[in-house]
């Protein structure tokens, strides 16, 4: 559980760094889980013609950066939610993964014992979730450069994305540092006390799932840049003004983006699935099941895919 002191820190600057929350035990499943992903994903794209070789010889950071240099739209094929169309979509590259490792991760109890500290014992895990993982941004392919998954991150607030169904909503974004993030290759920098400005404007970026504050809020305003090691996170206030740098090493930077928010309250994207991760009044309602949980996305995949889902998938400031 977080200290008061620590406690203090995130109601003033509207994000916290903690180190080490995180071990081997913790991660190692999901670089195993993801190794054995882009080998499926290499050998497929490969026998299909989308890619020069499988890169079998490659790890996993020199692996990645080669596929998505050639098939940018494979960081789509790793996320861990569907992809954020409102429109046309095509059923082939609509997918998401959802395996064990990931669920154990949402669920693990370090972090929610963290997440407690700031929501209290009754938690949902939000369905408003991302991978990340960007190789060098020379090795990107232009198309990619402006995308969150892979590239550059622009300045936001983590409310940006979600229906105004969750304008009260206690969300709590924790950033998971899979492998250091240091400013060379890309941490998170962020606005200290922009949280407590509010929720902010914001306008369409290149791609709609990319909207970013306008200039004239940031005003200059350079941040302070939030490096962490492997295994450490960084918890967000949704209205903390935040981006990240472009990874300009020649390492892989790899990350998750985890929500959570009280259980009953609205996540802002009905269209994907919740679940109680914790509940200390009611544990019989918590989700243990990882086959569950991969249940529930392909049934709301379906949903989508099939026209039955007709709302908006996310706030498109495009429109």
């Amino acid at each position: 559980m977080l200290t008061d002191e620590q406690l203090d820190s995130f109601q003033k600057n509207g994000y916290l760094v903690i180190d080490r929350v995180l071990d081997d035990e913790d991660l190692l499943p999901l670089e195993q889980e993801y190794a054995r992903l882009l080998d499926e994903l290499a050998q497929d794209l490969y026998a299909r013609g989308e890619i020069d070789s499988s890169y079998a010889d490659c790890d996993f950071s020199e692996r990645f950066a080669r596929i998505v240099s050639q098939y940018p739209d494979c960081i789509d094929l790793l996320n861990i939610s569907l992809p954020l169309i409102n429109g046309e979509i095509d059923p082939e590259k609509y997918h998401a993964h959802t395996g064990p490792a990931v669920f154990g991760l949402l669920r693990n109890s370090k972090i929610l014992d963290v997440v407690e500290s700031v929501i209290g014992p009754e938690i949902s895990s939000s369905p408003v979730q991302q991978m990340r993982i960007k190789p060098p941004l020379a090795r990107l392919a232009q198309d990619n450069v402006s995308h969150s998954g892979v590239g550059n991150t622009t300045w936001h607030q983590d409310t940006v994305a979600v229906l105004s169904e969750a304008d009260d909503t206690e969300q709590v974004t924790v950033w998971v540092a899979v492998t250091d993030a240091d400013e060379e290759n890309g941490c998170l920098v962020s606005i200290a006390g922009s949280h407590l400005e509010g929720s902010h404007r914001h306008v369409a970026g290149e791609i709609p799932r990319e909207p970013t504050v306008p200039a004239e809020i940031i005003a200059g305003r350079s941040g302070n840049a939030l490096p962490v090691k492997r295994g450490g996170i960084i918890i967000f206030h949704k209205q903390n003004i935040h981006c990240s740098m472009p990874n300009r090493s020649d390492r892989l930077r790899w990350s998750l983006d985890l929500r959570y928010h009280p259980v009953g309250q609205a996540s802002g994207r009905p269209a994907f699935p919740g679940f109680v991760a914790r509940s200390r009044s009611q544990p019989q309602s918590e989700l243990h099941d990882a086959e569950a949980w991969n249940q529930l996305w392909q049934q709301a995949r379906e949903r989508i895919v099939s026209g039955e889902y007709q709302g908006p998938i996310f706030k498109d400031w495009n429109v």
